[in-house]
């Protein structure tokens, strides 16, 4: 007999947890209190007919580079739109800056920090994957990706501190790297904010930062697909 595992709560973590266990020959039970699963990732009707709207997240930055999204082929179940820009940070005088999926594109944008922003997040965006490992797993053992870690941490360091003030000349590039590290919730400079902040732009230049065609819940409901797929229920309400 298959031993039995119940997961509280359909948010992204307890689903994607769920599907691991199932695929792995549990008999999982999933229970959410609320009448929908997706906690998060929810999508409703709140306004005008015909529009859905996400609740909770939106934009999906490590979508396309996330392992485990991989490894239960999300990747391919859910439908990623990838705009050419990926993030913008407007400024009251003059235009905004913009993170292009181009790396390039965003240098030549940025004028005369073009040649900083791409010492600081090219190396990063072209070694995304090690990247993700690095900061995805645990940091108290030894990086499987020395160097990686290392220009990681260097960079880290640098714009979690006062150093990190004279990175650019323009407020331009120094906004757009302040808008990825605010989505740390904490204060700045801090090496929190910095470690969020340079993932993020990494991941804007390495595949974008996609949106789910349909809107977040196809997440939930590709995971709850998965699922059921490997012999697990879901109970609601």
């Amino acid at each position: 007999m298959a031993a039995h595992a119940t997961v509280v709560g359909s948010g992204p973590n307890g689903l994607t947890a769920a599907a691991v266990l199932a695929r792995a020959g549990l008999r999982v039970r999933v229970l959410e209190a609320a009448d929908t699963i997706g906690g998060g990732v929810r999508t409703e009707a709140l306004t005008l007919p015909g529009f859905r709207h996400d609740v909770g997240s939106a934009v999906h930055p490590a979508a396309l580079t996330s392992p485990i999204f991989r490894a239960l082929g999300l990747h391919r179940v859910v439908s990623w739109l990838n705009p050419d820009a990926s993030y913008a940070h407007p400024l009251d005088r003059g235009p905004a800056a913009i993170a292009w999926r181009d790396i390039d594109r965003t240098a030549d944008d940025l004028g005369p920090d073009g040649r900083a922003w791409l010492a600081m997040t090219r190396p990063l965006a072209r070694h995304i994957n090690e990247l993700v490992t690095f900061t995805g797993d645990q940091l108290i053992r030894m990086p499987r990706h020395p160097l990686t870690a290392v220009r990681y941490g260097l960079r880290v360091l640098e714009q979690g501190t006062g150093l990190g003030a004279a990175s650019f000349r323009t407020p331009r590039a120094a906004a757009l790297l302040a808008g990825a590290m605010a989505h740390a919730n904490t204060w700045m400079p801090s090496l929190a904010s910095a470690a969020a902040g340079l993932l993020l732009t990494a991941q804007a230049h390495a595949g974008g930062w996609p949106v789910p065609h349909g809107g977040a819940q196809t997440i939930a409901e590709a995971l709850a697909a998965d699922i059921r797929a490997h012999g697990g229920v879901i109970e609601t309400g």
